[in-house]
């Protein structure tokens, strides 16, 4: 679970960390942004991940505050990626921010997407910490 305290200074519950990590993503939720051309469905790479929830970059402008997705998380189970866990977890988004640039290429990630899990089997949270704690280990 992620708060904000008064001073506006993030405090989270579980650690995280920078990671690329693959996802795929439904909006299960409607927005009035998204329409006949555009799919619900995408895939990107998180920023950063924690047990409470991610961030990731992409390039659509159709994900917005308390939208729910239904995700799909190929998580490491070791820091060298050499084995990977697939889990689905349902969460909600919690802010989205333009990246600010002058100048994008094609195809450039142009917005960033904080969420918290809703539903994600327990197990599969301790399997994202083991992750975590791992990785800060190394470093």
């Amino acid at each position: 679970m992620e708060t904000k305290n008064s001073n506006n200074l993030e405090r989270r519950t579980f650690h995280r960390i920078e990671n690329n990590i693959f996802i795929f993503a439904n909006l299960s939720t409607p927005t009035n942004k998204l329409s006949m051309a555009v799919t619900g469905v995408f895939k990107a790479f998180t920023k950063n991940i924690g047990a409470g929830g991610l961030m990731f970059e992409t390039e659509r402008n159709i994900i917005e505050k308390d939208n729910k997705l239904e995700m799909e998380i190929y998580q490491p189970l070791k820091s060298d990626k050499t084995i990977v866990y697939s889990m689905s977890v349902l969460a909600n988004v919690i802010w989205t921010k333009k990246i600010e640039k002058e100048h994008f290429e094609n195809g450039e990630n142009k917005y960033q997407v904080g969420v918290e899990f809703l539903e994600i089997r327990e197990q599969d949270r301790q399997r994202i910490i083991k992750y975590v704690n791992g990785c800060i280990g190394e470093a």
